[in-house]
């Protein structure tokens, strides 16, 4: 068979053979609404009713076989829930594969590209349980394949083979690390990674190979992890590819997929030169992709987009031709999930069970000294004490507890995630999600340093404590007392450039305007 594109000019081999019998199938398939999809069951339970929200892929007839890809999530497993209305998440995701085997009843395979950690924090401890839960979710969502991409190469041989041993062991697991051309430990007989698969869908067999690219490759080649190629290499993709075509040729497949954990310009060079793969999907798109199908010659290229906010689907029809769109994962289409929101508590409970090791994972104090509480401010600041014990900022670590208000049913608590807590509690740094050794711990140990307090903006109080508590009212101010106060200065300037935007980021709080919430908590002046 060859495939058409929407123009109707032939696509290109192979679906090879049995023509007349596939498209009986999939007539068959569309006219029975008790049809088997491929894929196992994601509704959980009490899964909103989809007539509450907008219909999805509402002009699109039933496809003889869907293709959901995704990939660069960068450790986002779900949106913040600082702001109203966050797109993306494994819970919404979930929603996408939901109406599309069992509303929809379409045939369904779904691949991820790669990329599903935050390389800055790839050596912090939360990263491998995160990394856990996301492979486990990718199962559970009936993924049937994960790329190796830049962030999964930056765990090492040891890190990937280790992540493998504990999940393949578990009843159920079928989301393999696939690449054609990296190797760990210098053998191919370790079970990880699979060079390449063969699944069926829609009456389909359908080839996914899978390359780390040279561009990511020389990527990663400064974190030491290439070092040694007895432990892992990566060859070049263009040596390994023919043999890899050829291969899957041989068992007959009827559609040639390439997951590309590279840049966009080198994932179109591949297109272009292995015209072979009817769809190549790519790492390195843009955050949000854009929506209309792009072909590299006759290949389908597909951009996943970037932060979990988007899916890629594609849809192969009897005529042999794609449909290809992007699907925001947005409140306007989709609910949680809730086989994913268990995802998400598990994650949380792990956490919570590994806290000893990552609440020791700390930082050293700012030079101006150590965190010590609202409480050492309010007796001598007692109108900024006022003004900000009646602000949300006071009750920044409550909202982690029990969510926004009216999301509390369906919230999970996050008070032992660094991730979240780092913009919630005193004494963290809030981009790179590390507590200081003086910060917040928990609330057994540090209570008075729950919430986000005066430190986090003015810095460490200590040295300024420490000062003002020795003086005597009526004696001359001393040194220590003037390098004190000026520690703690903080200018509206600085604040509205600098220290705000460090939690009122673009991801976690897209529409904050410094001028319109600064009345809100303005506290300057001594005015008591």
């Amino acid at each position: 068979m060859r495939f058409s594109s929407p123009t109707g000019s032939p696509l290109k081999k192979p679906l090879i053979g049995g023509l007349a019998g596939l498209w009986m199938v999939a007539c068959l398939g569309a006219c029975n609404p008790q049809t088997k999809t491929d894929g196992p069951s994601t509704s959980g339970t009490n899964a909103s009713s989809p007539a509450e929200k907008k219909a999805l892929l509402a002009d699109w007839g039933a496809p003889q076989a869907t293709f959901v890809f995704t990939g660069d999530i960068h450790g986002y497993l779900e949106p913040c829930g600082c702001t109203e209305g966050q797109s993306g998440g494994f819970a919404m995701r979930g929603d996408l594969l939901r109406q599309l085997r069992e509303e929809k009843k379409w045939p369904v395979t779904a691949f991820d590209v790669g990329g599903s950690l935050n390389d800055a924090r790839i050596n912090y401890p939360q990263t491998k349980i995160k990394f856990a839960s996301i492979l486990n979710g990718l199962n559970k969502l009936g993924y049937k394949g994960m790329s190796l991409g830049k962030e999964e190469l930056l765990l090492g041989a040891e890190g990937i083979f280790t992540q493998f041993t504990n999940l393949a062991a578990e009843t159920g697991f079928d989301t393999p690390f696939l690449s054609s051309n990296v190797t760990i430990f210098g053998s191919k007989d370790l079970g990880t990674p699979t060079p390449s698969r063969i699944v069926e869908v829609g009456g389909l067999k359908v080839g996914v190979a899978s390359i780390t690219g040279e561009s990511t490759k020389k990527s990663i080649e400064n974190a030491g992890v290439l070092r040694d190629p007895n432990e892992l290499s990566i060859d070049d993709p263009r040596t390994i590819l023919p043999q890899v075509i050829e291969a899957l040729k041989a068992k007959k497949v009827d559609v040639l997929v390439l997951l590309s954990a590279s840049s966009m310009e080198e994932s179109q060079a591949l297109a272009q030169e292995f015209p072979d793969f009817n769809i190549v999907v790519t790492a390195g798109s843009a955050e949000d992709p854009r929506l209309e199908p792009v072909y590299i010659g006759k290949t389908l290229l597909v951009q996943v987009g970037r932060k979990g906010k988007n899916a890629a689907v594609v849809g192969l029809y009897p005529d042999k031709t794609f449909k290809s769109t992007i699907v925001p994962l947005s409140v306007d289409y989709f609910t949680d999930l809730p086989l994913m929101i268990d995802l998400m508590r598990n994650y949380q409970a792990d956490l919570k069970a590994a806290w000893p090791e990552l609440s020791a994972h700390s930082i050293p104090n700012p030079q101006s000294g150590s965190f010590t509480g609202v409480d050492s401010c309010k007796t001598c600041h007692t109108h900024a004490y006022n003004v900000w014990k009646n602000s949300k900022h006071a009750h920044a670590f409550d909202s982690l507890e029990k969510g926004r208000p009216g999301k509390e049913e369906s919230w999970v608590s996050r008070i032992f995630d660094p991730e979240c807590l780092a913009c919630h509690v005193t004494g963290w740094d809030p981009q790179r999600a590390l507590r200081y050794e003086s910060g917040f711990i928990d609330m057994e140990k540090t209570p008075l340093l729950a919430g986000q307090q005066c430190e986090n903006c003015h810095g460490p109080g200590s040295a300024h404590v420490k000062a003002e508590t020795a003086w005597e009212r009526g004696t001359p101010v001393t040194p220590e007392m003037i390098a004190g106060r000026e520690s703690i200065r903080l200018t509206l300037t600085k604040a509205k450039n600098e220290t705000c935007v460090r939690c009122h980021d673009g991801d976690n709080s897209p529409h904050f305007d410094f001028d319109k919430y600064w009345p809100k908590v303005n506290h300057s002046g001594r005015k008591d």
